[in-house]
């Protein structure tokens, strides 16, 4: 796990249109998501670990969101595009596991880190959407 902290930036991505329709994502949110959330946008994620508490901050163009949970435990937040979700991330193996539970749909969300790469895996209403990321710091 001690793999995953640091700042890793978005360097592909595939099939995150496909993955952002099938969990409700409004066409709008969708269009305005390919130039803050796609490949080549910069996107970081920020990973810190303090025991079992963790912080991931999401850095856009558009701005920063940043949530800090404990390992195992249920939290509330919201999607990047503004709905209510309930989480729990575990930890897997080298991985974080995160399950997201909104109104009328359900995610999980794998982050693997491996040398100076991490891959995370989005999985919802049977479609997965894979985007690496290469560490920065």
């Amino acid at each position: 796990m001690a793999g995953s902290v640091g700042r890793w930036e978005l360097f592909s991505s595939e099939g995150f249109d496909e993955y952002m329709k099938a969990i409700g994502v409004s066409h709008d949110n969708i269009e305005k998501a390919k130039s803050v959330l796609s490949a080549g946008s910069k996107l970081v994620q920020d990973l810190s670990n303090n025991g079992s508490s963790w912080t991931i901050k999401t850095i856009t163009s558009a701005g920063e969101k940043e949530v800090t949970f404990t390992l195992g435990e249920e939290f509330s937040t919201a999607t990047l595009d503004g709905r209510p979700v309930k989480v729990v991330v575990t930890e897997e193996g080298s991985s974080l596991v995160e399950i997201q539970k909104g109104d009328g749909f359900e995610t999980k969300n794998v982050r693997t880190a491996s040398g100076d790469e991490m891959v995370m895996t989005m999985t919802g209403s049977g479609v997965t959407c894979t985007r690496k990321y290469k560490k920065i710091g």
